[in-house]
């Protein structure tokens, strides 16, 4: 059975790209374009197997949108992998219990790399 990847970003072409990519490496790919509704697939669909994800995103952003996830026992064993080309975000995302951080712009293949090994 193919691993579910949800992406949250909020730039159409990252987005885009992202759906591609991972599509074409054999996974599925569920997608939401800010952490609202982010928050809304998890509470309505089958739980992820790994959830990629922006930062800076209108609405609700990555790190409102950690916060509430780890407020759900079942959501805080999904890896959550951040992509940001936000200044000092790794260290900002100390407390907040991501599996992997990917500043941007991020080569294809150093995400497929990490999805890989954390889904």
């Amino acid at each position: 059975m193919s691993k579910l990847i949800l992406v949250v970003e909020d730039d159409n072409s990252i987005r885009e790209l992202l759906v591609e990519l991972l599509q074409s490496e054999g996974y599925n790919v569920a997608t939401a374009i800010n952490g609202l509704e982010g928050l809304n697939y998890l509470k309505h669909n089958k739980t992820p197997d790994l959830i990629l994800m922006d930062l800076m995103m209108p609405v609700m952003d990555g790190y409102a949108f950690r916060t509430e996830q780890m407020k759900n026992p079942q959501w805080t064993k999904i890896p959550v992998v951040v992509m940001s080309a936000e200044a000092n975000a790794k260290e900002k995302l100390k407390n907040f219990g991501i599996t992997a951080f990917l500043g941007k712009p991020v080569e294809l293949e150093i995400i497929l790399k990490t999805i890989a090994l954390y889904s």
